[in-house]
């Protein structure tokens, strides 16, 4: 992709060819750090999956505490 953009751009001068080198070389760099960010999303709604599930969790044991506290007699 890059070899015919370059021919294009290089009668027109160092610096268009230049501008298509850059251009073609951060896309790249760009590509590969959405694809890191991508992954450290994905990891991340990972565990706040686990973490939702554990709050669930934690939230029924509560509410049973607090049933068994009421019918023993002490109030919360």
């Amino acid at each position: 992709m890059l070899d015919p953009l370059l021919e294009f751009a290089i009668p027109y001068g160092i610096f268009a060819a230049l501008f298509i080198w850059l251009l073609n070389t951060t896309n790249t760099r760009n590509e590969l750090r959405e694809d890191s960010y991508q992954k450290t999303i994905r990891k991340n709604q990972e565990i706040i999956a686990e973490l939702a599930k554990s709050f669930t969790n934690l939230s029924g044991d509560v509410k049973e505490i607090k049933e068994a506290l009421k019918r023993g007699g002490v109030e919360t």
